[in-house]
């Protein structure tokens, strides 16, 4: 596990008890990947729900077809990038429904230079990774650069991180 970053702010002279301030590192709720470069500027965004029904996953993997279609284009290696997202949404959302109680659920999709990212929002944390259910997390582990999830106020967010082609 990584070191917690060292965070001074911009001014702080004269301000030593916020310079020596850390930041925590972020919790290990999955197996460690390889990490994203940090910095990233996001280039484009969309956030959509969907309902929290057996539909879900169809419903997240049709929208999202049409929003990346108008983020990233249509040429060819746009499109295996596209099936990517496509099949790991699809994952992560068919996983998060077994895991929220409300009525939708909250997706978003967004890019940088050099990546598409995408989450979902649900209830309570994923299941442990031994257990049974989490077939659909091998399949988002496989086809994602990199993956995560943490806690936004009250919900959980399960992320995944797609290199773009």
């Amino acid at each position: 596990m990584n070191a917690p970053e060292q965070w001074v702010p911009s001014n702080a002279a004269g301000h030593d008890a916020i310079a020596s301030l850390t930041l925590p590192s972020r919790p290990q709720i999955l197996p460690e990947k390889p990490a994203l470069p940090t910095g990233l500027a996001i280039l484009r965004r969309s956030r959509f729900t969907v309902t929290a029904n057996g539909s879900a996953s169809i419903q997240a993997r049709n929208v999202v077809r049409s929003v990346l279609a108008l983020m990233v284009g249509s040429d060819a290696a746009a499109e295996r990038t596209v099936r990517r997202v496509e099949n790991c949404l699809t994952e992560l959302v068919a996983i998060a429904y077994t895991r929220t109680h409300s009525a939708d659920m909250l997706c978003e999709v967004w890019m940088d230079s050099s990546h598409l990212f995408i989450s979902v929002e649900h209830d309570e944390a994923l299941p442990d990774r031994h257990d049974e259910t989490t077939v659909g997390l091998n399949v988002v582990k496989t086809i994602a650069d990199d993956y995560g999830t943490h806690i936004t106020g009250t919900t959980h967010q399960t992320w995944a991180a797609i290199r773009r082609a």
